[in-house]
């Protein structure tokens, strides 16, 4: 029987979920396992339809107080300051701190800030997706004597989303999407982004590309040729970026933890990093919830092997992954490589696919 170990869980993103649906193997291969993460956990994939109005905040919701009660995980309720690699310890936000012997960071990313750009705090991040929240508690109360007028600042997939399921609101005056690049939806294959492009022109929303933006407040974006456009409320999608925790030193870099393919630390085999918080460093990953999930597995079987002194899986991005967009009004669009497809059985595949990924977490 291997000697208990200290494993130290910081987050509850998809990969550590997975650990703590699998915490017995973890226990019998020798840890003890402690989760330090808020409660809740907050699906991406339901994000815009839940900030627009569209779905209820509990259909992308799950309980982590309660899996990691169900699998004999102890939980702090709360979120971690440091991880300290010398003196092999975590400092919690109210000041505790904790020993270990192995740590895994799954903290997720946060709202990427363009340089040069200024943000006024009362502009509305695409994350955290708890902050996404507050958006629809300020949809529930329109202008007096008129609908909302929206400003949201960037083109990718959680910009598109928002975009289009804010223009199919009927209490919804006007809806602005603006993008630095040379076009909406530039990630997509070019016949897909025309249709969508389409799409968001018919819901009326007013589509900006090729712009750069200098400030975004609380009632209005200044653009860098000097034009303003108004608005009630923005939400700033530029891109993600790691959190602090994962940009700070000595573990963290301007990309985040930099992890190898096993998605151990570069320099500490004790630290792992998984999902977006990581600085993947056999080649650059988007942040997008794929990763995380499917690292799961591969951080399980890490930290099961180091038990055994065997050597370690590695992490082996697919090439290709199906990505579905919810456009709102009924209707999703589907990719995967070239291929692709809009209409209502795309949204059927996507909640087909949220709610059985989900209810592995529920159950």
């Amino acid at each position: 029987m291997p000697a208990e170990r200290r494993l130290v869980l910081v987050g509850a993103g998809h990969a550590h979920l997975h650990l703590l649906r699998h915490a017995p193997r973890l226990a019998t291969a020798g840890y003890r396992v402690t989760l330090v993460a808020p409660r809740w956990f907050d699906y991406s994939g339901s994000a815009a339809a839940i900030a627009a109005g569209d779905l209820d905040p509990d259909a992308g919701r799950i309980d982590v107080a309660a899996l990691a009660r169900d699998h004999g995980v102890e939980h702090r309720i709360g979120l971690v300051a440091d991880v300290d690699p010398a003196a092999r310890t975590v400092t919690t936000d109210d000041g505790a701190w904790l020993e270990w012997d192995v740590v895994s960071c799954n903290v997720g990313s946060v709202a990427a800030v363009p340089t040069g750009v200024e943000v006024a705090e009362e502009v509305i991040g695409v994350k955290p997706l708890a902050d996404l929240h507050r958006l629809r508690e300020r949809l529930r109360q329109p202008p007096p004597g008129r609908g909302h007028q929206v400003s949201v600042i960037g083109a990718g997939p959680s910009g598109i989303e928002l975009a289009a399921h804010l223009a199919a609101r009927p209490d919804t005056d006007r809806v602005h999407l603006v993008e630095a690049g040379p076009r909406v939806g530039d990630f997509l294959p070019r016949r897909a982004a025309a249709r969508l492009a389409a799409l968001l022109a018919d819901r009326g929303v007013s589509l900006t590309s090729g712009a750069a933006v200098t400030r975004v407040d609380g009632d209005g974006v200044v653009l860098a040729d000097g034009t303003r456009t108004s608005h009630d409320l923005a939400v700033l999608a530029t891109g993600l970026a790691a959190p602090p925790l994962a940009t700070r030193p000595p573990l963290g870099g301007d990309a985040g933890f930099p992890v190898r393919a096993t998605l151990q630390h570069r320099d500490h085999d004790d630290v792992y990093a998984a999902g977006d918080c990581a600085d993947f460093l056999p080649q650059p990953l988007p942040r997008i919830g794929v990763h995380g999930v499917r690292q799961g597995p591969v951080l399980l079987a890490a930290l099961e092997t180091r038990q055994r002194g065997a050597a370690a899986p590695a992490y082996r991005p697919q090439q290709r992954a199906l990505s579905i967009l919810d456009l709102g009004g009924g209707t999703a669009l589907a990719v995967r490589g070239r291929w692709w497809w809009l209409g209502r059985s795309s949204l059927v595949l996507k909640h087909r696919i949220d709610r059985s990924w989900l209810a592995d977490y529920r159950d």
